[in-house]
């Protein structure tokens, strides 16, 4: 063993580096810990759909990372037998890819992106090679995790969502706190390390000043259709004193997502769809407000938004709602704008002084900037992640 810490992380069906917050999450914690000395090896076990291939390359790398799609292609196939064919392969191909760099001394943790919400077979076979190779998984905790799900399969009411782990990461202190409930539930003693929403204050190296026109971004998955209802019934009292303004919804919305159909035909409303990076951050630069409803229930009060990261980093004036880790970070009127959860007329009035009010807009956008440099830029992360996995692999060591 090298006195380099050698780090592996499997993406958990996520394609890789091309994608929304999870594949950006993915990558700035790479990042992180490579720029603080680690050896990162990113392993690719998903795959694009067969309509969004947004990952041509199988082997490459993106800011000094390396990366590998473990079945050589990257995009799934149109065929339902192949692609659950290639799910089985993908665990398969994991699995050896993980003995073998443990074998050769070159595995000093496994960083494993799985899923929060729903058991997944992939953490059985991780678990197993662990054990047999003896290396600590570590698991990120990004959502309310099964747990909270009323409707859990027979598996999941029996199986602890920290399965599997020996170390979590956990993106709230909300999902922090459970952990150590959990801890106590199951006589473990996982541990435990606190990491915010991560964002690369630097892509965002030059802020301009405030966009001329009036427009409202919000960067989202259409599977918050909660949220895009939210949304635009905000966005109807925006448009009563300001009818010049437009939305921008960024992701896979149409106007045939649930949460849209009602303004289907809406010129005032612009579909971007999903964009490259480049192009996203574009969109941030050239918003006047950037929006993100959040709701008093265990998913916001859990999660933490990677967009809001990106928000705060633009610059621009960031609107949102009172809700678990807001409240931590972001003062109303100062950095942010915060308002009631479930008050749709409040969001909008928010919105409205914002657009009204260019000159104080800029200031708080800055402060909210600030907020982002001090608390989510992911180099802040580096060393104590290394220094989290470090004390594991010395721990089983020991």
């Amino acid at each position: 063993m090298t006195n380099k810490l050698h780090i592996g992380l499997l993406t958990g069906r996520i394609p890789y580096p091309n994608g929304m917050a999870s594949a950006q999450r993915i990558h700035l914690m790479a990042r992180a810990m490579a720029e603080a000395g680690a050896a990162v090896n990113v392993w690719v076990d998903g795959l694009d759909s067969w309509t969004d291939p947004r990952n041509p390359e199988a082997t490459g790398e993106r800011d000094g990372i390396s990366f590998e799609y473990l079945l050589g292609k990257t995009q799934a196939s149109r065929h339902k037998w192949r692609r659950i064919f290639d799910r089985f392969a993908l665990i398969m191909a994991a699995r050896l890819r993980m003995s073998e760099t443990a074998s050769a001394g070159i595995l000093d943790g496994l960083y494993f992106y799985t899923s929060d919400l729903k058991f997944d077979f992939e953490r059985a076979v991780v678990r197993s090679t662990a054990q047999k190779h003896k290396f600590p998984v570590v698991i990120d905790l990004r959502e309310a995790p099964w747990c909270f799900n009323p409707n859990q399969s027979m598996i999941e009411k029996i199986v602890s969502p920290l399965c599997g782990a020996d170390g979590v990461i956990c993106i709230s202190s909300f999902l922090a706190d459970w952990v150590r409930q959990e801890n106590t539930r199951t006589g473990r003693n996982v541990a435990l390390l606190e990491i915010p929403i991560l964002t690369d204050v630097n892509e965002f190296a030059h802020v301009t000043a405030s966009p001329p026109g009036k427009t409202v971004l919000f960067a989202g998955s259409p599977a918050y259709d909660e949220t895009l209802r939210f949304l635009l019934a905000a966005m109807e009292t925006v448009w009563a004193s300001h009818p010049d303004c437009n939305l921008v919804i960024t992701g896979g919305a149409t106007e045939s997502t649930p949460g849209t159909m009602v303004k289907k035909g809406n010129t005032r409303i612009r579909y971007a769809g999903f964009l490259k990076r480049s192009a996203l951050l574009q969109e941030y630069s050239a918003s006047s407000v950037l929006a993100i409803p959040m709701f008093d229930d265990v998913r916001s009060n859990a999660r933490f938004p990677t967009k809001l990261g990106e928000y705060l980093a633009s610059g621009r004036p960031v609107v949102t709602n009172q809700v678990g880790e807001i409240a931590r970070y972001l003062e109303n009127d100062v950095n942010a704008c915060v308002t009631p959860p479930g008050d749709a007329i409040a969001f909008a009035k928010s919105i409205c002084r914002r657009l009204d009010d260019q000159a104080g807009s800029q200031v708080i956008g800055m402060n909210g900037r600030r907020v982002a440099q001090q608390h989510f830029h992911y180099a802040n992360y580096g060393a104590r992640l290394c220094e989290f996995f470090s004390s594991m692999k010395n721990g089983l060591a020991g």
